[in-house]
């Protein structure tokens, strides 16, 4: 559902804000007030596509969007979505470029696009809509399915997921039997390399360290040498001056120095055993003088697994783990080949007839589905309009089935049954889709749908059947509804108006929400000269409202 949407410099849109409510949601105003203008807008939003002769300096379009739990699943791969379900897009542009954002993130243009068709659709001539979708249609039929044959589909999920499990494997298999004893040759050659070296965890670091002292060993030599003759190996030397300072201060401590006499014996204490130390590394430093040999062939070696399995000792481990995985799975690759087709083509087998299980059913459901719309179209004046879902079968089994399901139409009886998206009038597509939306109800993902001039070319009583209908339609979705029709704004849960205001000798497109009084003096202004009787206009809006 879209909350709020802000427009900033769109077109004749200087700075507008509006907030939505759930409920059908009218926007009237004059012919070139901008009401296309607006339709535009939320099309640049949930699109990209931000038309050039639009375009300001500094624009921008934003929403506040919230989503329910599936349509959020639908989206999980594309942005991160919190867990209060909420997305805010924004679209910023100038003249040359344009920045698309979802939840703060930039995100490219067809990512945009997903988003979009699965936040609302935009119902004129040439928008893009989600049923126009041949896939999508797919994903309708299998929806109501699963909510009409439970079983037949959880075993077909079941089936598929198997399916979909051993062509991996066939997929992961090479073509040729010769590139497959190459590729084992190759792994135990990767896998014998890595054990003969054995290298333990962190010996590289171990190495360096080793190394470097080895091969510095003579200036470490002198300095430790140095070191201890200061400290104590010298005529003169820290031990003993340390130790005068002792016995100096044992000798006045019952005059207040007691703690300082501590101090000092810590002192010579910390000095013994930093000689000690130092004393230890240099006799651990007289060792074989081979051992620098020995270390640097080791971390020769180390390095050399680094580069070729690395580039970290961690990833040669990792890499001699997924190397014996292989080579265990290409032992069993004549096992494998040997049976991994005929299993491949008996779970077809059994999704295929699975298929045809679901399809006889299904049939029958969706050709109830299809009377009920066309009595929904019968009641908004397309009397011969009727709905055809039409079956072909698969080579392959996919997702929704082993049959590709799409939602044909037609207009006259002897017009034959066309895809939705090469229905010729605006205005009878967007009905068409009206009754198709309003039958399918909870089928249907997109939770908010924009009907532009949904009632063009139909008469007032038509007009007003459609307005019904819309009411009754928003009890499942959030519309947004153009309309010239004042029978159609008498259903509206809120009312816009957008009309043109001259500043500074500017033209400029505003939209505002209507209180009940002004929504009365708009509606009676659509009315124009059909309006006779104030009390006939009264009541009729009056029982339109109850």
């Amino acid at each position: 559902m879209i909350h709020s949407l802000a427009i900033k410099n769109f077109g004749l849109f200087k700075d507008v804000n509006v907030d939505f409510s759930e409920g059908i949601n009218i926007i009237t105003g004059e012919s070139g007030a901008g009401k296309s203008m607006f339709v535009k807008a939320l099309i640049s939003l949930l699109s990209g596509k931000v038309p050039k002769n639009l375009r300001n300096n500094e624009g921008s379009i934003s929403a506040y969007i919230t989503v329910d739990d599936k349509v959020k699943n639908e989206l999980k791969d594309y942005i991160d979505i919190p867990e209060n379900n909420e997305i805010v897009l924004n679209v910023k542009f100038n003249e040359k470029r344009s920045v698309f954002r979802a939840n703060g993130t930039i995100i490219p243009k067809t990512i945009l696009e997903k988003l979009g068709s699965y936040i609302m659709e935009v119902h004129t001539q040439n928008s893009q809509v989600l049923l126009r979708n041949p896939k999508y249609h797919n994903q309708i039929a299998y929806n109501i399915f699963k909510e009409n044959i439970v079983d037949l589909i959880i075993n077909y999920e079941e089936k598929y997921r198997e399916y979909l499990s051993l062509k991996e494997k066939l997929n992961n298999i090479p073509t040729d039997p010769s590139e497959i004893y190459r590729k084992i040759d190759i792994l135990n050659f990767q896998i014998d390399e890595i054990e003969h070296i054995s290298p333990r965890e962190n010996e590289d670091e171990e190495l360096k360290i080793e190394y470097k002292k080895l091969s510095n060993i003579e200036e470490i030599k002198s300095k430790l040498e140095k070191s201890m003759a200061i400290l104590k190996d010298e005529e003169k030397n820290i031990d003993i001056f340390i130790g005068e300072i002792v016995e100096d201060l044992s000798d006045i401590s019952n005059y207040g120095f007691e703690e300082d006499l501590n101090m000092a014996i810590s002192i010579q204490d910390m000095i013994s055993e930093l000689y000690s130390s130092l004393e230890s590394k240099l006799y651990d430093l007289d060792l074989d003088p081979q051992r620098l040999e020995e270390v640097a062939n080791r971390l020769n070696e180390i390095m050399n697994l680094k580069r070729k399995y690395g580039p970290a000792l961690e990833n040669v481990f990792e890499n001699l783990e997924k190397f014996r995985i292989e080579l265990k799975e290409l032992n069993d690759l004549e096992k494998i080949l040997n049976e991994i087709n005929p299993m491949i083509e008996s779970k077809k087998k059994e999704l295929f007839e699975i298929g045809e299980r679901i399809k006889v059913k299904g049939e029958k459901i969706l050709r109830k589905i299809e009377d009920k719309i066309k009595k929904e179209l019968l009641v908004l004046n397309m009397k011969y309009a009727e709905i055809f879902f039409d079956f072909k079968k698969l080579k392959e089994p996919g997702k929704y089935g082993t049959y590709s399901i799409r939602i044909l139409a037609k207009t006259t009886p002897q017009s034959p049954y066309l895809p939705l998206e090469k229905i010729a009038s605006g205005g009878e597509l967007s009905r068409i889709i009206l009754a198709i939306e309003k039958v399918i109800g909870e089928s249907h993902l997109v939770e908010t749908m924009l009907f532009d001039e949904i009632d063009s070319g139909v008469g007032q009583r038509i007009a007003d059947v459609i307005g019904k209908k819309l009411k009754e339609f928003s009890k499942v979705k959030q519309l947004i509804v153009i309309t010239h029709m004042p029978q159609v704004a008498n259903y509206a849960d809120k009312h816009f108006k957008i009309y043109k205001i001259d500043k500074n000798n500017e033209i400029y497109s505003q939209i505002i929400e209507l209180d009940d009084k002004k929504r009365l003096e708009e509606i009676k202004e659509m009315y124009g000269e059909i309006i006779i009787d104030k009390e006939v206009f009264n009541k009729e809006v009056a029982e339109n409202e109850t």
